[in-house]
């Protein structure tokens, strides 16, 4: 590699003291050399910033923002943007962390097949720091449908912004939603909508840190935050992607179902506040008769059954999934 453009690592922080520095870590040990990792501390409250101050002293390419008072993963995500001075954006959560090779494949990828968003298969991982052996670079080019019917379905490019390497000219203006949870569902679809064509390396690059408590392993009201995304994405596809506009209505039904077999967990509450959201969504979205018919019968039954008995079908497929463990 001749042209070693600058790339932007983002990094939001908060109460990360027990993870960030191997998140840090990671990028410090990039086999690509010319990065600056920009970290937006949100009001940490615990000992965060000492932790990152000292890795600060020791490597000029790490840079703190620290926030005035606590306002959540897409303001700090946005302020990082636009501090960023890298020719390339990347996103890395504080409690994750990235293969070695992570930058240097997704940059040569970007720069190989002249695309502007370069993206990697994910490793979830539960305990320590590890590294998956990386044999070929497998390289597979999509065009902007087929990346995005992928993202719908929960495979390969995802809704989310961190498993990605962005050329700045797709992020610029750009900004994640304020106030939201799952403000990546917000954000992701819009940004690939942009290119013409994408790369998916089938390599784990990125490694997803599963750990108790985080938003991804509980549910609340404001995780229903993630329908509201879904109506946007379905009113944007509507004119734009007919074929993805009727995948994505069935993928809303069925997320429907999944989030009121989640309100099961919750106390009475919270399950009624939760469940009348999640009807009220559901029924902001009509299908006609001739549109029913374009789907599988297992399609047909989620479409219908989420919206005149949410109820007794996610009764029954929760009695269903819990006999099949």
């Amino acid at each position: 590699m001749q042209d070693y453009g600058l790339v932007s690592v983002i990094t939001p922080s908060y109460n990360c003291a027990r993870f960030i520095g191997a998140t840090i870590e990671s990028v410090q040990a990039q086999t690509y050399p010319n990065w600056e990792l920009i970290i937006v501390d949100d009001c940490s409250t615990d000992h965060s910033r000492e932790v990152i101050e000292k890795y600060i002293g020791e490597d000029p390419r790490i840079k703190l923002v620290v926030l005035e008072r606590n306002s959540g993963a897409a303001v700090t995500r946005t302020k990082a943007m636009q501090l960023a001075q890298g020719r390339y954006m990347a996103f890395l959560d504080s409690d994750d962390w990235i293969h070695t090779k992570f930058i240097e494949h997704l940059y040569i990828t970007i720069k190989d097949y002249k695309v502007d968003i370069a993206a990697c298969d994910i490793c979830q991982v539960y305990t320590e720091k590890q590294d998956e052996k990386i044999n070929k670079l497998s390289v597979k080019i999509y065009s902007t449908e087929e990346a995005l019917e992928t993202l719908i379905n929960g495979e390969t490019f995802r809704a989310v912004a961190w498993n990605k390497l962005y050329h700045k000219n797709m992020l610029i203006g750009e900004q994640f939603e304020t106030g939201r949870y799952h403000e990546d569902e917000f954000f992701t679809y819009r940004i690939m909508a942009k290119t013409n064509k994408l790369a998916y390396v089938d390599e784990k690059l990125y490694y997803y840190f599963q750990r108790k408590g985080s938003i991804m392993n509980s549910i609340s009201y404001k995780h229903l935050d993630a329908l509201d995304a879904y109506l946007e994405r379905i009113a944007y596809f509507k004119d734009l992607y007919p074929k993805l506009y009727k995948i994505d209505k069935m993928r809303f039904c069925i997320a429907c179902i999944y989030f009121y077999q989640e309100t099961f967990k919750l106390n009475d509450k919270e399950k009624r506040e939760c469940k009348n959201r999640i009807k009220s969504s559901r029924h902001s979205i009509r299908f006609n008769c001739s549109e029913l018919k374009q789907y599988s019968l297992k399609e047909s039954i989620s479409i219908v059954g989420s919206r005149v008995c949410i109820g007794l079908l996610s009764q029954l497929m929760s009695l269903k999934r819990n006999k099949l463990k």
